[in-house]
């Protein structure tokens, strides 16, 4: 709990004048409210008192009283209004801050974390969490905490002064509002750890849900999914119901009968001390007492409040920082530079799990500029190949070379800047076409895009759209066809100009007739490239000078299309049953 408040009160070092004019304005106005009690008494036992006793209003006297009374509040309202203000402000700055660090944070995350997570889950810590924080903790929590805090104190010391024995009797609310607090605080911290973890588990159900659309509505499987999302949600609403209950029953029923109580209390020894002829009694007196017990309890009860602001806090605050510390990839390392793109794989060995290999003694090599193909049943291990080829995952034996440079002990970045990847289901972000291929990067003209869509065949979405390259994408380029999203990839990563390209079965989703057009822009962009390519479709890398058969990890066959036809083996027979099937 420590160190996430730590935390959170870390991102107030940029912002101390706001912070400090906002607190201080804030203490002013609770100071100055604390007064008014005392022009309020004034008014009834100098004022309005003597005027029924002898029936003479000192109107000049009530009309003083009245204009402090109105402008210390105008004034104290006015204090309030900035302070608030600048400091909503500050929490607006802070969760931008503190939304920039979780984004760049994100980016430097391994796949493998992205392979664990569900996607709504990081997009709930980054949005769902930080608001939570900004509404919860930076407007509310440090906006109200120390005026509360000074209103409390300023009551007792107000009342002590008035009467001591009174002020010292009223210290026994101390320890009960501790123990109020600490049974408060105990439930509370529980349920709104649970609100959290399932309001997350919502967004990424949503999130699942959503992209899956299309498949769920094929196989007519809305309702099995509607079950699950309310079991959820039935989970989210017991938690609810639970901080629901805890909060009006504790935070609103004891506060009231606390309140109550206290008041009854102190009228029956007010009216004790008088009746005894201990204490001069008046009107006024009376209502500042009153007064103040209910100025007294406002500032407990939002203390109570605040509380459960905190705890909110607190469970969103874990939750960020949890992801924040998610170790980041790592960039150390000596830079590569890539100068002829010739790679090696040397007895390389890995396995996503530890103690479960997926690629077994894997040996090859290819030369600058040449295609070598990777073919193999699904889970043969030919995206396993490119993961470690791109770092995204390290070996757990062997070596990896580029232009003779282990590439483990190279800098990720300086590794990856020399290589571009077009997958099987090319992703398109919202923005334009020339967003798209570009990635802004400023260096990369308009020019070059549509250079680079006219090499690649698909100058003709230039034609179609009045704005040609400026042409907006929706999100995930939805409007475009399989084939067309392929050969905007394909642009993307030719103007990169890239030594070495990955073609993750980049005709898996296209039509025969596409398939042709996809296969020339491929040429275009192997052309003087070592390339890497994935393929189902064996039509299709007849001219990679090198063709691996993978077959459960392992390299099965090796060589050239028309020598592993000669060979009769798991090549032959893979290209047989496809021929057949045309």
């Amino acid at each position: 709990m420590l160190p996430t408040i730590k935390r959170l009160f870390g991102y107030l070092k940029n912002h101390k004048p706001t912070f400090l004019l906002g607190t201080g304005l804030l203490m002013s106005a609770a100071f100055l409210e604390l007064t008014t009690p005392l022009l309020a008494k004034r008014s009834l036992d100098e004022v309005m008192t003597p005027a029924f006793q002898t029936g003479k209003l000192n109107l000049e006297l009530l009309l003083m009283l009245l204009a402090a009374y109105l402008g210390i509040n105008l004034i104290g309202s006015l204090f309030r209004y900035i302070s608030i203000l600048n400091l909503r402000k500050m929490a607006n700055r802070i969760v931008k801050e503190m939304r920039d660090d979780l984004f760049n944070h994100m980016h430097q995350l391994p796949i493998s974390y992205f392979d664990q997570i569900p996607a709504g889950k990081i997009v709930a810590r980054i949005t769902n969490d930080t608001e939570v924080l900004r509404s919860n903790f930076y407007v509310n929590v440090l906006s109200n905490m120390l005026s509360n805090l000074i209103s409390i104190i300023g009551v007792f010391i107000a009342i002590t002064l008035l009467n001591p024995y009174l002020g010292a009797a009223l210290l026994v609310l101390i320890p009960i509002l501790l123990l109020w607090q600490r049974f408060y605080t105990k439930y509370a911290n529980r349920y709104n750890l649970d609100i959290r973890e399932y309001t997350s588990q919502i967004s990424g159900q949503l999130n699942e849900f959503v992209q899956g659309m299309p498949v769920i509505q094929a196989f007519q499987k809305e309702g099995q999914l509607l079950q699950e999302f309310k079991e959820t949600v039935g989970k989210w609403h017991a938690a609810g119901k639970k901080y629901v209950f805890l909060d009006s029953a504790v935070a609103w029923g004891f506060a009231n009968v606390l309140r109550n109580g206290t008041i009854l209390a102190v009228i029956i020894a007010l009216s004790s001390l008088f009746l005894d002829g201990r204490m001069t009694l008046s009107a006024g007196l009376l209502y500042v007492f009153i007064d103040y017990i209910n100025r007294l309890f406002d500032p407990i009860d939002g203390m109570i409040q605040i509380f459960a602001n905190i705890q909110q806090s607190l469970a969103a605050g874990q939750r960020i920082f949890a992801f924040a510390d998610e170790p980041i990839e790592d960039q150390s390392g000596k830079e590569l530079t890539i100068t002829q793109g010739a790679v090696a794989f040397h007895e390389v060995s890995f396995g996503y799990l530890p103690d479960q290999e997926v690629l077994h003694q894997i040996t090859f090599a290819a030369a600058p500029g040449e295609t070598v193909a990777l073919v193999g049943h699904t889970g043969s291990g030919k995206s396993s190949i490119l993961n470690l080829l791109f770092r995204f995952y390290d070996p757990q034996a062997g070596t990896i070379t580029i232009d003779g440079q282990v590439i483990k002990d190279c800098n990720r970045h300086s590794l990856r800047k020399d290589m571009a990847i077009v997958l099987q289901d090319p992703y398109l972000f919202t923005g334009t076409i020339a967003s798209n291929i570009t990635m802004g990067q400023a260096d990369i003209d308009d020019e070059q895009v549509i250079a680079a869509l006219e090499k690649v065949g698909a100058a003709y979405l230039l034609e179609r759209y009045p704005e040609g390259i400026h042409h907006p994408v929706v999100e995930k380029g939805n409007e475009f066809s399989s084939g067309e999203r392929q050969l905007i990839s394909f642009a993307r990563a030719l103007v990169f100009d890239p030594k070495i390209l990955i073609l993750d079965e980049a005709t898996s989703h296209v039509d025969t007739e596409t398939e042709a057009i996809i296969q020339k822009a491929m040429e275009v962009l192997q052309e003087g490239r070592t390339t890497f390519m994935i393929a189902h479709r064996l039509s299709t890398i007849k001219e990679a000078q090198q063709i691996l058969v993978l077959d459960k990890g392992a390299i099965k066959e090796q060589g050239t299309h028309e020598t592993l036809l000669q060979k009769e083996g798991i090549y032959h027979q893979m290209y047989r049953m496809q021929a057949e099937q045309l």
